[in-house]
């Protein structure tokens, strides 16, 4: 029986051993990427996608996709020194967060987050990022993105002030939840 005390690993996916068969987590769209976009986006090279998986085990318990990509500075409250003439930085962005049904409330969401964030910090330190964004999922009615964006706002994330469905936290933010 799945509890918050079950041991759990993130592992890179692989669709040949991990199995997603009877993942739900109660959205269609984000079952829907696990089970008929994600392997490939990952095969050419759009994401990368990790699984939460009991220790030893397979069945997809939760997963998160992240990729690269750049955003204008204009959309930050400030712009950071040292910006680039032409006003882009670079952005790990995190397409998606799921966690299936029977795990919700054990904290695998939580580690899935922590995981994005250690990525992050590799690769800001190998390649420069300034920031992770993200967009809130508005499938479902206002009370849901109101709670989706809450959970995202307990880890730290903002939202920019002309779009409240897109979010994002500094590198700096992000080494300071991983140094504590």
């Amino acid at each position: 029986m799945l509890t918050d005390e079950t041991p759990i690993n993130i592992e890179s996916w692989d669709p040949g051993r991990h199995d997603r068969s009877g993942f739900d987590c109660g959205v269609a769209r984000l079952n829907n990427f696990l089970n008929l976009s994600a392997r490939k986006q990952q095969k050419d090279d759009m994401t990368r996608v990790y699984v939460a998986v009991e220790s030893g085990e397979t069945t997809i318990l939760g997963y998160h996709a992240i990729n690269v990509g750049t955003m204008n500075v204009t959309e930050l409250p400030k712009p950071p020194r040292g910006t680039p003439s032409h006003g882009e930085v670079p952005v790990l962005f995190l397409g998606q967060v799921a966690v299936e049904l029977r795990a919700q409330g054990l904290g695998v969401g939580s580690l899935l987050m922590h995981h994005v964030f250690e990525k992050a910090c590799v690769i800001a330190d190998q390649a420069g990022c300034h920031a992770v964004l993200l967009d809130v999922m508005s499938d479902g009615d206002a009370d849901t993105f109101t709670r989706r964006k809450g959970w995202y706002e307990e880890f730290g994330f903002q939202s920019f002030a002309s779009n409240e469905a897109r979010m994002f936290m500094t590198m700096k933010q992000v080494r300071q939840i991983i140094e504590s």
